[in-house]
């Protein structure tokens, strides 16, 4: 049965990446899993930072781009004793080994009763698991040191330490972080950079060492301080690694990765290894933010070109239909999964099959989860107008 001109959508795949996989010859498979042997050797990020053609402002504008991850906005009114009273509940909310569960808003407006779970998650053995996943930890860790500033009140700092042991506690080895700690025992056990998790707690850190954004004070000693600049420097550098390679040239990154042979893995049933039209603009970002050795810059600069080159000009998602994707010439968009070694969008459902056609998947997942977006636009205008990266073409005026 032919469907519906109407819900159709015009194009699914780019012609440009249609021919491209028709006419491509083989595709090296990503760099990990053709080096899992020297997969333990540590990436060495150099000291040097090399001469740059952005003003002394274009740091901080980059950072602009990753501002909404300080954001403490669901936590704090700007009414000192409803948030004092709200931080001393969030502390009585935390687990033993220092971490935070997610979405707690609701629960944190009152004390916890020492009965109730403060997870929704538990590993095999039944321990409630702390997470990274929206914004878990990383924003109770800001929002209670701007209460440390405000009252004084030990007991805030005494909590950012044990929660700054969670984040410590949690590294993997190489450098990644988990979506929660202890192990799950499931695809959460994958470094995460699924909504943003590993990116935010790297800012946190960035934030923390170079005592910006909150943090020039003293919360945390010089000794903690360093622990965590060493544990930024090994995410930094487990990023720089788990780059996806297509053919020897990086290109982005997944929503998850392997802790050891930095592939990237699964997520849920609809989350197939990819790589990420949505995840990698702001690991690309955080990377732009950072001094730029010749390792970070060349891990930048190669996601902006594959951003620049994989864009759809032209094309407009809609995530509720009844069309998905429309011609609009103000619009750019990427979409949320390709295909690891090509350049080939896809989607997928709860059975966790890949389809080439949106509609081919149910309506509960086109409607439930974002397909597609205007993911890295004003990356890329950003990136333009600093003169870090030279687009291919202008992007289309919005």
């Amino acid at each position: 049965m032919s469907k519906p001109k109407l819900l159709a959508p015009l194009r699914i795949i780019p012609l440009a990446l249609s021919m491209a996989m028709i006419t491509a010859a083989l595709v090296t498979p990503h760099a990990a899993a053709a080096d899992v042997n020297a997969s333990s050797a540590p990436v060495t990020i150099k000291t040097e930072v090399l001469p740059s053609q952005k003003s002394s402002s274009t740091l901080e504008d980059v950072s602009s781009l990753l501002q909404k991850f300080r954001d403490i906005s669901n936590f704090a009114t700007g009414d000192l004793a409803k948030d004092t009273a709200y931080a001393l509940n969030i502390v009585s909310w935390q687990m033993p080994h220092g971490g935070f569960y997610k979405d707690m808003e609701k629960q944190y407006a009152t004390p916890w009763n020492g009965v109730t779970e403060r997870s929704g998650w538990k590993d095999p053995s039944g321990v409630e698991l702390g997470t990274f996943d929206n914004d878990a930890t990383t924003s109770e860790i800001r929002f209670l040191t701007e209460m440390y500033v405000k009252t004084g009140n030990p007991i805030f700092k005494d909590s950012v330490r044990k929660a700054v042991d969670f984040i410590l506690v949690s590294q993997y080895p190489s450098g990644g972080w988990p979506q929660v700690y202890p192990k799950r025992s499931n695809y959460s056990d994958a470094v995460t950079y699924n909504d943003n998790a590993m990116v935010q707690t790297m800012i946190l850190l960035d934030d923390i060492t170079q005592r910006k954004h909150g943090f020039d004070n003293d919360i945390l000693t010089s000794q903690e301080r360093s622990k965590l600049k060493l544990a930024l420097d090994k995410g930094i550098a487990y990023t720089l690694k788990a780059q996806i390679i297509n053919k020897g040239v990086p290109t982005v990154w997944g929503a998850q990765h392997d802790p050891v042979t930095y592939e990237p893995l699964p997520g849920r049933a609809y989350e197939l290894a990819s790589k990420s039209g949505s995840e990698s603009v702001a690991i690309t970002a955080f990377l732009m933010s950072l001094p730029q050795t010749p390792e970070i810059e060349h891990a930048a600069k190669s996601a902006l070109k594959w951003f620049d080159t994989v864009r759809e000009d032209g094309t407009k998602y809609n995530r509720q239909g009844p069309v998905y994707f429309e011609p609009d010439a103000g619009s750019v968009i990427w979409y949320r999964f390709y295909n690891v070694d090509e350049d080939i969008p896809f989607y997928a459902d709860r059975d966790g099959k890949k389809y080439m056609n949106i509609l081919d998947i149910s309506e509960e997942r086109r409607h439930g989860y974002s397909w597609a977006g205007s993911y890295a636009r004003n990356l890329l205008k950003l990136a333009s107008e600093q003169g870090y990266y030279k687009l291919s073409k202008p992007l289309p005026k919005s």
